[in-house]
Formats: C-alpha cells, sequence, structure tokens
C-alpha cells in the first residue's frame, strides 16, 4: 500500500496510509502570538494509527507535536512561552517572533513517497525579517504496517540586516540544570511518560540527557490501544557538531530534542547557510538498539539518493 497526499489548501497537508492519517503537516497555525506561530506536524503516527505526538499540552501549550522551534535568535523568541534571562529566571517578555509559510516548491508522491518543498520566513517581534528557510519533508512508502520513516531538512540564511544571527538556550543564558533545547522537538503523548530511553552509545535513560549522539530511541505505552510503541530521532552525519547533544527528557513529560545548542552558541553570519537533516521513525512494538541502527544507516542511504 502506498501513501497519498491530501492538500487542504491554506491550512495542512495530510499524508494518508490507506484510510490512516500518519502525518498532518500544519503550515498555516493559528495560534496565539505568545506561541511563536510555526509550521508543526500533529498527528505523528504509525501505519496502524499510534498518535506519538502531542498538541498544545495544558502544561507547555508552545509544544506543538514535531516542531522546529528556536529558544533565542538575536534575542527573539521563536520557541513560545516565557524566555529564560539570566538572574531573573523565565520573563514573559513579549519577544515572541513567528515562522510565516510563504509557499511551496513541491507537493508530490513519487516511488520514494510523499515530498513537501516549503519556503518559510523567519520575523521578529516587530515582523521585521531575520531569516528565509526552505524546508524539506519527505514521509516514505512504509514497508509494512509497523513502521514510519520521516526526513525534515532545512537551510536557513540569515536576511543581511539582521546577520549575524546568534542562536542560543535557556542553558547558555544562565539556566543551571541541564537545559540546552532548541531545534527540532518532539514532544510525546503524555501516557508515554516515564518510558524507557537509550541511544547510539550504549547509554540508557537518565544518562542519555546531555550525550552526544547520532540517535535517541523512546519506548512508552499507549491509552486507548494499550501498544507499546517506540519513536526515534536521527542526526545527520552532515549536521553542524554532529553527534549533536539530545535533550530529552521521559519526566514530568516525554520529549526529545537533539540540541544544536545545547551549551554554545552557534552564529549564522550572511554569507552562511545553516543546514540541518533529521530523520524520525515510529515503530509499532519495543524496539532494539540493532534495529534501530539498523533504520538509522538506511536512512542515510535514503538521504543520500535524495
Amino acid at each position: 500500500m502506498k501513501l497519498r497526499l491530501i492538500h487542504m489548501v491554506g491550512k495542512l497537508v495530510r499524508v494518508q496510509y490507506g484510510d490512516v492519517t500518519v502525518l498532518e503537516y500544519h503550515y498555516q497555525p493559528d495560534v496565539p502570538p505568545e506561541e511563536s506561530p510555526k509550521p508543526y506536524i500533529h498527528p505523528l503516527a504509525t501505519p496502524q494509527g499510534d498518535v506519538l505526538s502531542l498538541y498544545r499540552p495544558h502544561d507547555h501549550p508552545w509544544h506543538h507535536g514535531l516542531y522546529f522551534g528556536w529558544a533565542s535568535v538575536n534575542g527573539v523568541n521563536l520557541w513560545g512561552g516565557a524566555s529564560y534571562v539570566r538572574g531573573q529566571g523565565y520573563v514573559n517578555r513579549h519577544d515572541h517572533g513567528a515562522m510565516i509559510h510563504e509557499g511551496w516548491d513541491r507537493l508530490t508522491v513519487d516511488k520514494a513517497g510523499v515530498w513537501m518543498e516549503e519556503r518559510i520566513l523567519w520575523r521578529d517581534v516587530e515582523a521585521r525579517p531575520m531569516a528565509r528557510e526552505r524546508r524539506t519533508l519527505v514521509v516514505y512508502h512504509p514497508q509494512n504496517d509497523n513502521s514510519l520513516l520521516v526526513t525534515l531538512q532545512a537551510e536557513v540564511r540569515a536576511e543581511p540586516q539582521q546577520a549575524p544571527l546568534r542562536f542560543s538556550s535557556p542553558m547558555i543564558e544562565g539556566r543551571p540544570d541541564p537545559s540546552g533545547y532548541s531545534g527540532l522537538t518532539l514532544r510525546l503523548p503524555r501516557s508515554m511518560t516515564g518510558g524507557e530511553m537509550f541511544n547510539s552509545e550504549g547509554s540508557t535513560g537518565d544518562a542519555v540527557m546531555g550525550q552526544r549522539a547520532r540517535w535517541v530511541c523512546y519506548t512508552g505505552g499507549l491509552d486507548g490501544s494499550c501498544k507499546v510503541c517506540s519513536v526515534a530521532i536521527f542526526d545527520h552525519p552532515s549536521n553542524p557538531r554532529h553527534p549533536v547533544h539530545f535533550f530529552v527528557r521521559t519526566v514530568p513529560y516525554g520529549v526529545l530534542n537533539p540540541a544544536l545548542c545545547w551549551d554554545e552558541v552557534y552564529v549564522l553570519e550572511a554569507s552562511q547557510a545553516l543546514r540541518l537533516a533529521y530523520g524520525v521513525w515510529v515503530h509499532v512494538g519495543r524496539a532494539e538498539p540493532a534495529q534501530v541502527q539498523g533504520v538509522y544507516e538506511q536512512w542515510l542511504q535514503s538521504v543520500k539518493a535524495q
């Protein structure tokens, strides 16, 4: 069975596997400014319909499923919620920017899967252009009913009048605990809280937090179906700072984030492009390390062939 694409113009792109919605990409979200509006994926599901993302949880309503969010770019909050200020903690500064969909360059289905190529404008709190992003999403045709693989790629270039762009995180700005979050983030369903984690380096549990790794896998249970499912995020070797530090949690909620600016500012000059590539794999069942590594290697070949 192959994937099919349904475009609800001006709102979202839905990807279906038979009658199952495996992914919806919301490119013109209707959310409050303090959530730093940005395109996002929700639901993100297995081919059996098991949803492994959470949208606007009451504790952090700016967590929008699977999304690119940046805690601080030249002091602009492209993440949502309060900003961390050294010596003050989290402060509601009304410093929120937005990532605005500008247009599609590709919405197609081919023998590999569903392709989306998008142009996005980053704006600051005064709606001035900060950067332009070209984003590519590929949802590969499933090889079976148990797993789905997605690639997300971004190329970001600073607007000359805003360059250089300084990407930071709460930990860099002085938050004392491991809190270097920023970049691609997946908020997991509440029922998966307290799940199990392991990474490509052989670490498990709490030791995964902040460790550099090629990938991290999270396993937990789902309400309703009572299934155990797994999700992994892959960091591509071409990414800056690969293997990346991962910001992860199992409590008080589950989250996965390959954190580009964990403990070091990333500076994007006007003459440069920030290029990122990540894979996301969702799976019905308890994944094993060798299995995840195999999928990671398969994903690397898929990205190379694009």
